[in-house]
This record gives structure tokens, sequence and C-alpha cells, in this order.
């Protein structure tokens, strides 16, 4: 198995290293307050970073309807889900332009409807390359009228593969809430995945549901209209989980220097040490588009260049990410 850094790695020194030396660094951002997570907070921030890591397993996002979601045997840790019982409501891979793949999963124990999307995958997922490496923005509709600065532009390639799952999955997920309406529905992926999360969570709050999103790692998906539209629905139409760690450079590409600039939304969740992860080295940065306080503010003075190869270490250590393997057994 190649692991979930490698894979991430070949692809975005492909993305950004041509053209790394033309953007220098943000320097003198201020720095703003933040706050420490809360015990409750942590304890669902781990719950879905094992759903998220979870979509790195073959199985689960291949297994039939009513299997139970494991990690364990194909080297992954996902304790919780496991001891839980979550099942498949579906396993998905979508096939238009992009390779998108992920799974539904039903929770009775914590009542929840979870949709997990995989990150990167060049083994299994060629095609998630082309994904990644499609930065042109579009416009869209996403955001409504709250299109007011740049047309709610986002990732084409992010915004196709989402297009794509929607396609796929909607049937399915949209009866599964329909005939629990007290279980909450939670969108969550690492990477790539946590991009294509952040959109679905969109399209399904647009639609009138309730939907809390918790991305790990997750790359700018566009400008400031789509991101300050996601943090308008938060709390009412659901929670926005944002985690960084440390210095992982893949939340800061493409570069916010690049124009237009791409931006965030917030809060963020910045775990600040490697080891284990406690509320005291959790900071929540509460922010709009743009902050040095959290994973922005920890580009060196060497330039993107130098961050590509010191930051990726760091987009592996969420947790006990699973580090399951992608390719058929």
């Amino acid at each position: 198995m190649l692991s979930i850094l490698s894979k991430t790695n070949i692809t975005l020194v492909a993305l950004y290293l041509a053209t790394a030396l033309a953007f220098p660094p943000e320097h003198l951002w201020p720095r703003e307050t933040t706050i420490k997570i809360t015990s409750a907070e942590l304890s669902k921030v781990d719950l879905f970073s094992q759903y998220a890591g979870a979509a790195y397993c073959y199985s689960n996002v291949h297994n039939a309807v009513g299997t139970r979601l494991a990690c364990s045997a194909e080297g992954g840790k996902c304790p919780a889900i496991e001891a839980a019982g979550a099942t498949v409501l579906q396993a998905f891979g979508t096939h238009g332009g992009t390779t998108t793949e992920g799974y539904l999963a039903l929770d009775t124990i914590s009542k929840l409807i979870v949709i997990a999307f995989q990150g990167t995958q060049l083994d299994s997922s060629p095609r998630d390359v082309l994904t990644n490496t499609a930065i042109i923005q579009r416009r869209t509709t996403l955001c409504g009228t709250a299109n007011k600065h740049d047309g709610c532009v986002v990732h084409d390639g992010f915004y196709r593969s989402m297009m794509d799952a929607w396609a796929n999955i909607t049937s399915v997920l949209i009866a599964a809430i329909h005939s629990r309406p007290d279980y909450k529905i939670v969108a969550t992926g690492h990477s790539l995945g946590g991009a294509i999360a952040a959109l679905l969570a969109v399209q399904l709050r647009n639609y009138g549901h309730i939907v809390d999103l918790y991305t790990y790692g997750q790359p700018h998906i566009g400008n400031q209209d789509i991101n300050l539209y996601i943090q308008s629905q938060s709390p009412t139409q659901g929670t926005n989980v944002r985690v960084t760690h440390t210095n992982d450079v893949v939340p800061q590409l493409p570069p916010h220097s690049w124009q237009p600039e791409w931006d965030h939304y917030y809060p963020e969740y910045w775990i600040t040490a490697d080891g284990t992860t406690t509320t005291e080295n959790v900071n929540v940065v509460i922010g709009s588009l743009f902050s040095a306080s959290g994973n922005e503010g920890t580009k060196s003075w060497f330039g993107l260049y130098y961050d590509l190869f010191a930051g990726f270490k760091a987009h592996g250590k969420y947790f006990a990410l699973s580090g399951c393997n992608s390719s058929p057994p």
C-alpha cells in the first residue's frame, strides 16, 4: 500500500512545484486570539476522523449494503466505528469525469447518517490526480444570492467530484434521511475527501437539511463567496469543524497568495503538536477567509517550495487516521 502521505506527496508536488517560487508567502498577517477545544468537541473530532479514515479501506467503499464498517482487518484503526457496529448504506465510486469513492453509513448507537469521502489515491484511483490538478475555478449556484464578491467560484475538480457523488448517492441518502428524522447527518473526509465533503454539505444544506461538517487536512475549495457562505450556514444548518495539523501544507493549497485569492471557512481546529491529541494542543481559531493564527501561519520564510516538502509529514497525522489499503486485496 502507498501511504496516505506518499500518495498525496506525488500529486501535490506535480501540481505546485513548477510555480512555487513565483508566489512568495505572507509573513506579516496579524495573529488572532484563539480558544481551546472542549473535551466534548475533541471526542467528536476524534470520532469523525475515524469515519474519514475508514474511507481509505478498500472493503468499506466496495462492500454490500448492511456490511459492518471495519478497518483493523486491513491494517487501519477505527475502533469506535467497529464498536458501534456502523453499517454500509451504500458504497460508491463515481465514474463520470472523476473517480470519487466513499460510503454512506448508518450508526444506530449514536444515531448518525455519515457520508465519508476517500482522499487522494494514486494506486487505486489515478484519476484523483486529474481531480486535484483541475485548479481552474468555476462559477456555481451553491451560494444562492450570497454571491456578492466572485460569483461563488470553487475549485473545478472538487466541484465535479461532488456533483458526480451527488448524482450517485442522492436517492439512497434522501431515503435514509426521511426514514430516520431523528438521526444527525455528518459529512466528512480527509484531504481531497474533505474538500468534496465540504461542498456536499453545502448542497445538502441548500436542500433544507442540517448537516455537520468535519474535514481533516482539507485544501482550499474556493474564494470569498463559498467560504463566507459555508460560515454563514453554521450553526443553524450544521456545525463546521475544519481540522488542520501543525504545518500540514495541504490546507495551504492552492496558496492564498494566488490570484484570485484562495480562502478558507472558519473556525479552524488547529492541532499544534504531534503525539496524543488533547484539549491542550488544539487551538480553535475564530477567523474569516484567512488567518495566520492557525495552520496558515506556519508558512516558512523559505517560501512554498520549501513548505511543500517540510509540511507533507503532518498531512497523515490526524489522530489515528486509518492506514487502510485502498487497493483490492
